[in-house]
């Protein structure tokens, strides 16, 4: 038997070794009451956060300067032009010096997985290599994390009103 749990009864397997949440799929959340939030302008929906702000939760600038930058820059773009191909991410990289390796590999993949972007395939007719990618903005990201709010939320009115009604 293999393992550090071979040859000890009943016990537990050994769960496999994991080195944490891939960096890809994490969302960071700084604390409500710290200084990130608060440098904002807080919780209040009255303040307008900018693009920097937003990606700060995705690649945050504290710990991922560079893929900050790239993300915030290239999102401004799509946000301005409806929709981005090829041609355009060449141009940004051109005008912006950044790593098409950086963009292409870390920045775009994420921004798409978080919802950000959603990512299509052009509708090309005869002959020619593959279909060109579109890049356009997306809501999904706000579906999704109001989703997870209004979940919450639902969980604690409902246990609130049930504690109430106990009384």
């Amino acid at each position: 038997m293999a393992g550090k749990s071979a040859g000890r009864g009943n016990q537990e397997p050994d769960p496999p070794s994991s080195r944490g949440v891939p960096s890809g799929e994490t969302l960071y959340l700084p604390k409500h009451y710290g200084v990130e939030l608060k440098e904002k302008g807080g919780l209040d929906k009255t303040v307008f956060w900018t693009v920097e702000d937003v990606v700060d939760f995705i690649f945050p600038a504290k710990y991922q300067p560079k893929y900050h930058r790239v993300a915030s820059d290239f999102l401004k773009i799509v946000l301005e032009k409806d929709w981005v191909t090829k041609r355009e991410i060449s141009v940004f990289l051109k005008k912006t010096g950044y790593s098409k390796s950086t963009l292409e590999n870390k920045v775009i993949p994420k921004l798409v997985r978080f919802g950000l972007l959603k990512r299509q395939r052009e509708i090309k007719s005869g002959l020619g290599k593959g279909r060109g990618l579109i890049l356009s903005e997306s809501l999904t990201f706000t579906n999704y994390l109001e989703r997870i709010g209004f979940a919450w939320n639902m969980l604690v009115s409902t246990t609130r009103a049930r504690g109430k009604n106990k009384g």
